[in-house]
């Protein structure tokens, strides 16, 4: 882990010109005095200071993103060293010195993160995109520098980092998907409870209908049950009338016939004497 917090700051010795106004100098001279005594919140008001004057110096930037960096705002550093490849007349080892620290800073923000996501459950995807960044930092600066075996050390590690990083919402996702998956079988049973329980109330009042029709028929076939006797009844009585009435006939015919004899036996029979 060493390596990973190589950073350097660029002092003016040998880099001063003529140019430069007497304040930015000082302001950097400063800044360097506070850094070197591990007074890094002094430091950064002294770089910003020494901006204010020159926000194109490449130092300015390189070194207040060095003082934000020892301060553990990554992100903020990121920034400055970013603005710092901005600078004209940067020259390839200083481009390179700066992928290199953009990228350490990237490097440990994103395992901030990672951290902060372990402890909360979580895992926030800020920290790949952190390591993914890194990860093209140091190779843009190795492209500049080959030869620097701590940018190759610290791209190997975040290369690593983000293998697990991505592995590790890979096994999150797939744990989210089987939640959602028994979510979704829970949920399909219990639908399928309710439409049983439906159907059964469905069924249980199709038989108490059915019953219910069955009694009605039941009793109405009593009921014509006890009409059929009185039926019966009603014409054995016709039956009896009608063959009284006949009867009745039978005896008039006779009697009227009888008379008719009577009368005819009666008659005196005219004789010729």
């Amino acid at each position: 882990m060493k390596k990973i917090l190589t950073i350097g700051i660029i002092f003016l010795m040998g880099f001063m010109g003529e140019a430069w106004a007497q304040a930015n100098r000082g302001q950097l001279r400063d800044g360097n005095r506070s850094y070197k005594k591990e007074k890094y919140d002094k430091a950064e008001v002294q770089y910003r200071r020494a901006l204010e004057q020159d926000s194109l110096d490449y130092r300015g930037q390189y070194n207040l993103g060095n003082t934000l960096y020892r301060q553990k705002k990554y992100d903020e550093a990121a920034r400055h060293f970013d603005q710092a490849l901005q600078c004209p007349n940067i020259s390839d080892r200083q481009r390179s010195r700066a992928l290199h620290n953009k990228g350490n800073s990237f490097l440990k923000a994103g395992m901030e993160n990672l951290t902060m996501g372990d402890q909360s459950g979580s895992n926030p995807s800020g920290g790949m995109q952190m390591f993914q960044q890194a990860v093209q930092s140091y190779q843009d600066a190795l492209k500049l520098d080959p030869k620097n075996d701590d940018t190759r050390y610290n791209l190997a590690y975040a290369r690593r980092l983000l293998q697990q990083a991505q592995q590790q919402q890979q096994n999150q996702q797939g744990q989210g998907q089987k939640q959602d998956q028994e979510n979704q079988n829970q949920q399909n049973q219990q639908n399928q409870q309710n439409k049983d329980q439906q159907n059964k109330g469905n069924q249980n009042q199709q038989n108490q209908n059915q019953q219910n029709q069955n009694q009605q028929g039941d009793q109405k076939g009593q009921k014509d049950t006890q009409k059929r006797p009185n039926q019966m009844e009603q014409r054995k009585q016709d039956a009896e009338r009608m063959l009284e009435a006949v009867k009745n006939n039978e005896r008039q015919s006779l009697k009227e016939q009888a008379k008719k004899v009577q009368a005819a036996n009666s008659h005196p029979s005219d004789k010729d004497w």
